[in-house]
């Protein structure tokens, strides 16, 4: 019985493949698996020289965006006046740093729109509430006064909503506020 065992086992091992697999170390196997796997090839050393290039590119325009980007994060918005608040204290959103993703709340009686988002930021954005939300209020345009001469100075309009942003890039309102174009609520009397 081992004899026919000792002679099965010599017939599979010479048609089982080698466990060491050189084929695809090959130029032309490594073409074919990567044309097999969808992977992108590995270039040509030609192409090496102005890959560095392309990425050195690349790190010198983040440099510059990074710079960029700090110059208007450090962009710190005025307070806007008091008549710049809507007359409806219910006209207010939530939204995210940069205002990327924005959702509506209702505040309870007496509740300011910054603790009604904090409330209920979790439900809105299914994410817990940042520690930094600041009230900000957009302007919408400068327009003249009408009745008076051209040479007047205009009339400013403010937007009829406040939008309760997401700060903790910033951590104070002048910059967040600022970071999306908008000036600081006034704060309710």
């Amino acid at each position: 019985m081992k004899h026919y065992e000792a002679e099965t086992e010599d017939l599979i091992s010479r048609v089982r493949p080698t466990a060491e697999v050189t084929f695809t170390t090959s130029p032309q196997g490594e073409a074919i698996l990567a044309r097999v796997l969808g992977l992108p090839q590995q270039p040509e050393k030609s192409f090496r020289k102005r890959r560095l290039g392309v990425v050195g590119a690349v790190a010198a325009a983040t440099l510059a965006a990074g710079g960029a980007t700090a110059a208007i994060g450090g962009y710190h918005a005025p307070n806007a006046p008091p008549e710049a608040m809507p007359a409806n204290d219910m006209a207010f959103v939530c939204a995210t740093s940069g205002m990327h993703r924005m959702g509506e709340t209702a505040a309870r009686v007496a509740e300011a729109p910054i603790d009604a988002c904090r409330r209920s930021w979790s439900r809105i954005f299914s994410v817990k509430a940042p520690s930094h939300l600041y009230a900000c209020v957009q302007r919408i345009e400068a327009i003249p006064s009408t009745g008076s001469s051209e040479a007047s100075s205009p009339e400013t309009r403010w937007g009829k909503l406040v939008y309760v942003i997401d700060g903790e890039q910033f951590k104070n309102a002048p910059e967040t506020c600022g970071s999306v174009k908008m000036f600081v609520a006034p704060a309710d009397d």
